[in-house]
Order: C-alpha cells, then sequence, then structure tokens
C-alpha cells in the first residue's frame, strides 16, 4: 500500500471511530444506500425504484441526503419549488417521481425533523433511505445495501487519491446486500465471492428511451445528435446511447453535478449546431430548466432506471417486516 493511501486509511479510520462513537439511532427502520467508490455505481435510480416498489407493499418510504452541492443547509423538506443549486440535483430527481426527500447535512436531525413534519407514528409503516449512507456513521442503520458498478468494478482497487475506493475493499463485507449495477458482471461477481461475500444480486441498468421537454417519448431516428452531462461516468452514458442507435456526432463532458449557467448554455448551442438533438441526462435536464428556450426544442434527455430483481425485493421487505414486529 502506498504511503498516501496508508495516510488516507489512518484519516478514514479515525473520522469512522469518531463518529460511530457519537452514533445516534432514529425510532424507524434504516436502509442504507451507498457505495464503496467515487464516481455514479446508480444510487439514485436504484433509490428511486425500491421506493416505488415499498410503496407497492404498503411501506412509506422517506429519503434522507445531504444534497451534494446543494447551499441551503436544512433539514428541510425538498419540494419542486427548490432550484438544483439550492438542494443539490439528485434530491429533485427523487422528489419528480412523487417520493418524500428531506435534505441535511446531519441525516439523524433530518430524519427527526421529517418524523416531526409528517407527524409520523408506527402505523405509517414509514422507513428510511439513506442515500449515500456507507460513510455516513453519524446514523445507525439497520440494513446495509451496497453497489458496485459492473461497468467499471473497483478500477485499479487502490484507496482515494490514487484510486477510486472510498472505504478499503475489505469493508464490503459490512453489506447485507451487494448489488452489481448497471450490467451483469459475473466475473466481477466471481471478484466479489473472493472477498468473502456470499449473496450477490444484479441490478441492471433498464433504458425507457430519449423524452422531450414534456417528457413524452421521442424518436431520433436519422437525426444527429450531440451529447452532454455532467456525470460521474460519461463514457458509460455515451456506451448506453450506442446501445440504441444514437447517431452522436459531439460530445461536452462537464465536472459531475455541474451546474449550467446562461453563458454555458450559450456555448453548448454553439457547439452543437450542426446537430439535430441536444441529449443529456436527466440530473442535467432538471438544472437546465430555466434554459430550455435557448434550445428551441432541441434538446431531450434519455430515460434509465435499475431493475432490482424480485428475490432481492422480497428480502428487503422482509427485513422491513420483522423491524415491524419486533424491534419497533
Amino acid at each position: 500500500m502506498n504511503l498516501l493511501e496508508k495516510f488516507y486509511l489512518l484519516l478514514y479510520q479515525w473520522k469512522k471511530n469518531k463518529c460511530l462513537a457519537k452514533q445516534k439511532k432514529l425510532p424507524f427502520p434504516v436502509v442504507s444506500v451507498g457505495n464503496l467508490t467515487l464516481g455514479g455505481t446508480g444510487k439514485t435510480p436504484f433509490t428511486i425504484e425500491l421506493a416505488k416498489k415499498s410503496i407497492t407493499r404498503g411501506f412509506n418510504p422517506i429519503i434522507l441526503t445531504r444534497g451534494y452541492k446543494g447551499k441551503l443547509k436544512g433539514p428541510l423538506m425538498v419540494g419542486l419549488e427548490h432550484k438544483a443549486e439550492q438542494v443539490g440535483d439528485e434530491p429533485l430527481l427523487m422528489v419528480e417521481e412523487d417520493l418524500k426527500v428531506f435534505k441535511g447535512k446531519n441525516r439523524y436531525e433530518a430524519g427527526i425533523y421529517a418524523i416531526e413534519r409528517l407527524g409520523l407514528t408506527k402505523k405509517d409503516r414509514a422507513f428510511f433511505i439513506l442515500d449515500d449512507g456507507f460513510q455516513h456513521w453519524l446514523l445507525h442503520r439497520d440494513l446495509e445495501i451496497l453497489l458496485i458498478d459492473g461497468v467499471v468494478g473497483f478500477g485499479n482497487s487502490k484507496l482515494f487519491p490514487l484510486g477510486p475506493l472510498r472505504s478499503p475493499l475489505a469493508e464490503i463485507n459490512k453489506a447485507d446486500l451487494v448489488f452489481i449495477t448497471k450490467r451483469e458482471n459475473q466475473q466481477l461477481a466471481d471478484e466479489i465471492k473472493e472477498l468473502g461475500v456470499k449473496e450477490i444480486h444484479f441490478s441492471p441498468l433498464m433504458i425507457h428511451g430519449l423524452r422531450d421537454e414534456r417528457g413524452d417519448l421521442m424518436s431520433a431516428e436519422g437525426k444527429k445528435a450531440f451529447v452532454f452531462a455532467g456525470i460521474g461516468n460519461f463514457k458509460s452514458f455515451v456506451d448506453f446511447l450506442g446501445q440504441i442507435n444514437i447517431n452522436v456526432i459531439g460530445y461536452k463532458k462537464f465536472i459531475d453535478h455541474k451546474f449550467y449557467s446562461e453563458r454555458t448554455v450559450r456555448r453548448l448551442i454553439k457547439d452543437s449546431e450542426k446537430a439535430d438533438l441536444l441529449i443529456t441526462t436527466k440530473k442535467d435536464f432538471i438544472k437546465l430548466r430555466e434554459y430550455l428556450s435557448n434550445f428551441k426544442g432541441k434538446i431531450c434527455y434519455l430515460q434509465i432506471s435499475l431493475e432490482i430483481p424480485a428475490q432481492a425485493i422480497e428480502i428487503i421487505l422482509m427485513r422491513l417486516e420483522q423491524f415491524y414486529s419486533t424491534s419497533y
């Protein structure tokens, strides 16, 4: 292990121990959805799918998030009236799916605020989904879900700053459920099993097509596309577009969680003059709403979701049922 990795690991363990000593527990079950690596593993679409599936079974999911890069500290309930600059882009994606989302740096305080704001009691069958929760040790969790990107895996398997790992690989065994997301990578599954993980589930990406400004499905057949996004794994996004035979003639990659200005929009429009369409992610699209008229109907986004196997959903919901029949 490199000296930089050792230094990172030392700080990591110090912070973890400090937080665990102060850990608090909410009076409702907490399901953490997190990852070991930097970059996107599909936490937001996974959280959305898990929340929706739980609703169909009579549960009341409430999402707790720090709202990365959002300027409002909270705790607060995220609504459609908020902007991405205030609460972060991913919370807005969840709210657009009619889900309850509460933002706060301290997720325990955000959870208590949610309980009081919604007047929750045991009969509501509520539970919290802790977004990006694997490294948030201040809040006790009752179920730990870990997502591994099926496209890039663990990269070079080194800790930050020499690699993508936010946590040591050995900590994968602290998860109750491990999902390989985006694609079914059996080689990666075998590597994970060698780390001691016994049960692994696949959560493949589902592509639903392109949607226009009104949210209607549209076709890109015979059209030239310019692709842009500010996400953790831009290459994966472009590869997914290739699966639906998009004729891409240009690209623009931005930093993850990019906030768009009028100047950036003007540059995008100039760079895409030869294209018939501009294609982006929904996460980027929601941050461009005040500028949509500038694109004159040429912009659209790729609609995706992550599939959670029925067997895995049953395991998660059975655990919640147990919480309500025993601890709560």
